[in-house]
């Protein structure tokens, strides 16, 4: 499409209205609206070859999956994969879709964080040099990749606890695990060898000693699991779990969550 001289406007976005806007911005398409925009406005694009241009057909949102709807996983600890539900998950980056698994109880004086990336940020260096050529502001922000890191952060003591509630209706295995934001790899000194980081579960510090990166290099997890599933865990089932971080120093060492996951 580059080289047909095709202006790429008229492919990404419906030509018949003013402003140029996508078909549906919330991801979700009524079947009625998706074949009447097919068969209104794009119905010469899908049958006519000699129009060169390419439909890029919206995707079509899927009902939720179980594990009945699944494919046998290639590798899997059964602890975790056998169970009939995903974990649950607060996400702090962008875009974040969905209802929030833990909640936040307690924020006091932490903040929450998002990267202010510029229009270019993980666009294509022939989709940058078309725009630029237009200079036109508005196409700037519609080519704005929707990526951004985020997390919910602290550095000194002042700052307070931040207080989780965790699903614990919803925890079958006991799993706790939190990821850092920004790197692949801040799990380990972030939390584990933090020792200006205090963590702790309803009210009792956990020990870092059975914490371990895990599932990447940018996570740790703090609980592997109830003491039912595992004899080195001192952690019961409860009605209740409450996860704190509390930062006990002003070192100025930064601790910056981008996620939370529990199962």
């Amino acid at each position: 499409d580059m080289d047909a001289g095709l202006d790429p406007r008229d492919r990404w976005f419906v030509k018949s209205t003013d402003d140029r806007g996508l078909l549906s911005t919330d991801g979700e398409y009524d079947e009625t609206e998706l074949m009447n925009f097919i068969e209104t406005e794009n119905k010469s694009l899908l049958h006519d070859a000699s129009s060169k241009q390419r439909l890029l057909e919206p995707k079509l949102s899927l009902p939720p999956q179980t594990v009945k709807d699944m494919p046998e996983p290639l590798f899997c600890d059964p602890l975790y994969c056998s169970i009939p539900h995903p974990p649950s998950c607060i996400n702090y980056e962008k875009p974040t879709y969905g209802v929030p698994g833990p909640t936040v109880q307690t924020q006091n004086e932490w903040k929450i964080w998002k990267q202010n990336n510029n229009w270019a940020y993980e666009v294509g260096k022939k989709d940058i040099a078309l725009f630029k050529r237009w200079n036109d502001e508005e196409w700037y922000q519609k080519c704005t990749h929707l990526d951004a890191c985020g997390g919910i952060t602290a550095s000194d003591s002042s700052q307070g606890e931040l207080v989780f509630e965790l699903p614990a209706s919803k925890m079958t295995t006991g799993l706790i695990i939190v990821c850092g934001c920004c790197g692949k790899k801040v799990g380990e000194d972030m939390f584990l060898k933090n020792e200006n980081l205090e963590i702790k579960l309803n009210g009792k510090v956990l020990n870092k000693s059975k914490m371990d990166v895990y599932p990447n290099a940018k996570c740790a997890r703090l609980v592997k699991a109830f003491k039912d599933f595992d004899e080195d865990s001192d952690i019961s089932k409860e009605d209740e779990f409450l996860l704190s971080f509390n930062i006990l120093d002003d070192n100025g060492q930064e601790v910056k969550i981008s996620h939370l996951i529990a199962l």
